[in-house]
């Protein structure tokens, strides 16, 4: 309708509005047809993540292969007294700022690709709470250190503090799997991250905890402190 209505090139002067619609019409038809080609080769070699640089060389390539061709059709048509007026140079540049105009109009509608978010580090899962924590007060809850026998009771040694239990050794042991330690006494439970230093002097072992609590270890279970702590000539050796 616009190519019609104002005539390019001359054709307003020479040819009627009923004659510049049949004469434009198949030539914009023709011409949409090779320029949607060319976008689509440009946009097959680019990508379609660059829509800028995809717009500026499909604009040229419908220049280079549109121009000649309209030239030569206008130059059929027109009458001699009009070929004077046209110039290659001018339908390179509608050809090419109508290609632009184009693929501004279809930018404008077009929705943004969202940028896929890079892939984050899984976080490693925390260690499970043994059972027995949450018999004890939230405040109390550090690192399991030590349990000790005492009466009817089972005091607990964590890195925070101490709490009392109302309930077996056994059962005490039997909630916190997963935590590496052994019975160290009939009387004692020790945990391996509690153990600052082990004694040895004569036939006795002594283990202390990091808080300078020693707990006694007996013969029946010398042989896995042992294994956990290799013998040293020192009367007390780091365990680290």
């Amino acid at each position: 309708m616009v190519t019609s209505i104002t005539g390019p090139f001359g054709s307003f002067a020479v040819l009627t509005l009923t004659e510049r619609v049949l004469f434009w019409t198949p030539v914009i038809a023709v011409t949409l047809v090779i320029a949607t080609i060319a976008h689509a080769f440009v946009k097959a070699w680019l990508g379609t993540q660059n829509h800028m640089r995809c717009a500026v060389m499909s604009a040229g390539l419908n220049a280079v292969v549109i121009s000649p061709p309209l030239y030569l059709l206008l130059l059929a048509m027109l009458p001699q007294a009009m070929v004077a007026m046209l110039s290659g140079p001018e339908i390179v540049l509608l050809v090419g700022s109508t290609s632009l105009g184009v693929c501004a109009l279809r930018l404008s509608g077009t929705k943004p690709v969202p940028m896929a978010p890079e892939p984050q580090p899984e976080a490693e899962p925390l260690p499970e709470e043994p059972r027995l924590m949450r018999r004890i007060e939230p405040d109390l809850r550090g690192d399991l250190w030590a349990m000790t026998v005492r009466d009817h009771y089972v005091d607990v040694q964590t890195s925070l503090g101490k709490a009392s239990l109302l309930m077996r050794l056994s059962d005490a042991i039997a909630e916190v799997e997963g935590v590496p330690g052994a019975q160290v006494h009939r009387s004692h439970w020790v945990a391996w991250a509690g153990v600052s230093s082990v004694g040895r002097q004569g036939g006795k072992m002594t283990i202390y905890l990091h808080n300078g609590q020693m707990i006694p270890v007996s013969r029946n279970h010398r042989d896995k402190v042992e294994a956990r702590f290799p013998p040293d000539p020192a009367i007390r050796t780091d365990a680290t």
